[in-house]
C-alpha cells in the first residue's frame, strides 16, 4: 500500500468539554499509518483520498478523590469544590480522505462520571451530599486536516487543524427533580471552535510528531463558561515489521503484523472557569502526562491499541481531585 493511501487509525477527536476538575477535555485525533505513529499527539498526514475510517475506543480517567473534611470545609467557606472517583468515555469516530491533503473526521462520545460528591451547608453544619452517577451524550467534535507540506515529501510533514465541537451531548439530566449543574452534564449546550497545527517528521521506521490545538470555550449552559484550552503534545514512535505465512499451500503469500512502540508527553492548559460571569478559583492549571502505548495493525487495515498515562506535571489552580493515571483502548478499521 502507498503511504498516501495511508491505513486510518482515527479513533479519538475530542473528550468531553465538561470536566472542569481534571481539564481532559483535550480534542485529539490519531492517524495511523504504513509507519509508525502517536495514539493521542495529532500527526500532520491525512489517511488519503477516497479513505475511510471507523473506531471505538474507550478511556478512563482514575481520580484520588477528596476527603469529606476537605469539602466539608469548602462548604464552610462558601467554595465550590466537588470530588469524583472516575471519568469513563466511549467514543465512535469516522474519518474520509475527501483528498490526498484534506481529511475530515467526525467524533461522538458517550460520558460517566461516577462517585460526583460536594459539600453543602444543612441549618450551618457541613455535610458532604453523594450526587447520582451522570451518564449521557456528550458533544460530538468534528476536526479537518489540511496537509501544507508538498505530498511527496516523505520526511517532515506540516499540517493545519480546524474544527467545531458541537452541542449535540445532554445538558438537562435532572437529580430528584432538580436540574444538574452545568459542570456535571455531560454536554455544554453550546458550541466551541478550535484551531491548531501539526508537524511530524519520519525517521527511517520511527516517527517524531508535535502538534498544539487550541480550543475557544463559550458560555453554554446554565451560564457556564469552561476555560479556554491549550492541547500541546509530542511523541515518538517506532515500527516493528513481522510477516507471518498464509494459509495457502505453497506459502507464497504472506500476512502483515507490525507493532508501533510509542511514548508521548500530552499538555492540557486550561483557564479557568466561570459561572454567572464569575470565575471559580479551583479550575484550570496545567497538567502533562507521560504516556506510554502499542498499537497492533493486522494486514494494513485493523488496527487494536492501548496506552496508559501517567501525570507528571500537575500545576492544577485551587483544590482538586488528583488524576492517578489515564487508560485508553481502541479498536479501529480503515477500507
Amino acid at each position: 500500500m502507498h503511504k498516501a493511501k495511508q491505513a486510518a487509525l482515527l479513533s479519538v477527536l475530542t473528550l468531553p468539554i465538561f470536566m472542569p476538575l481534571s481539564y481532559a477535555d483535550h480534542p485529539s485525533t490519531t492517524f495511523g499509518a504504513n509507519q509508525a505513529g502517536p495514539l493521542i499527539t495529532i500527526p500532520a498526514s491525512g489517511i488519503g483520498a477516497g479513505t475511510w475510517s471507523t473506531g471505538l475506543r474507550t478511556e478512563r480517567i482514575n481520580f484520588s478523590p477528596l476527603s469529606d473534611t476537605v469539602l466539608q470545609q469548602a462548604a464552610h467557606n462558601a467554595e465550590d469544590i466537588h470530588s469524583v472517583d472516575s471519568l469513563t468515555t466511549h467514543y465512535i469516530s469516522l474519518a474520509y480522505g475527501v483528498s490526498e491533503t484534506l481529511t475530515l473526521g467526525l467524533t461522538i462520545p458517550y460520558v460517566n462520571r461516577k462517585a460526583i460528591r460536594s459539600g453543602e451547608l444543612h441549618a450551618g453544619h457541613a455535610e458532604v451530599h453523594a450526587h447520582q452517577d451522570v451518564s449521557g451524550m456528550g458533544d460530538s467534535t468534528l476536526l479537518a486536516l489540511y496537509q501544507l507540506s508538498p505530498l511527496n515529501s516523505t520526511n517532515t510533514k506540516f499540517a493545519l487543524l480546524a474544527g467545531l465541537q458541537l452541542p449535540t451531548g445532554d445538558d438537562d439530566i435532572s437529580e430528584a427533580g432538580t436540574l444538574l449543574e452545568g459542570e456535571f452534564q455531560p454536554g455544554s449546550g453550546t458550541w466551541h471552535p478550535m484551531i491548531g497545527i501539526a508537524a511530524s517528521r519520519t525517521l527511517g521506521l520511527g516517527n517524531i510528531d508535535a502538534n498544539l490545538l487550541y480550543l475557544h470555550t463559550r458560555e453554554g449552559s446554565q451560564h457556564t463558561l469552561i476555560g479556554n484550552l491549550l492541547n500541546y503534545n509530542l511523541a515518538w514512535s517506532y515500527r516493528f515489521k513481522m510477516e507471518t505465512p498464509s494459509d495457502d499451500h505453497d506459502h507464497s503469500s504472506h500476512q502483515h503484523i507490525d507493532w508501533d512502540a510509542i511514548l508521548e508527553l500530552n499538555g492540557e492548559l486550561r483557564a479557568k472557569n466561570e459561572a454567572y460571569e464569575t470565575k471559580s478559583a479551583h479550575s484550570g492549571g496545567n497538567l502533562i502526562y507521560l504516556s506510554p502505548g502499542i498499537r497492533v495493525t493486522l494486514a494494513d487495515k485493523w488496527h487494536l491499541y492501548t496506552s496508559l498515562s501517567i501525570p507528571v506535571l500537575d500545576d492544577s489552580n485551587g483544590t482538586q481531585a488528583d488524576i492517578d493515571y489515564r487508560t485508553n483502548i481502541g479498536l479501529s478499521a480503515s477500507f
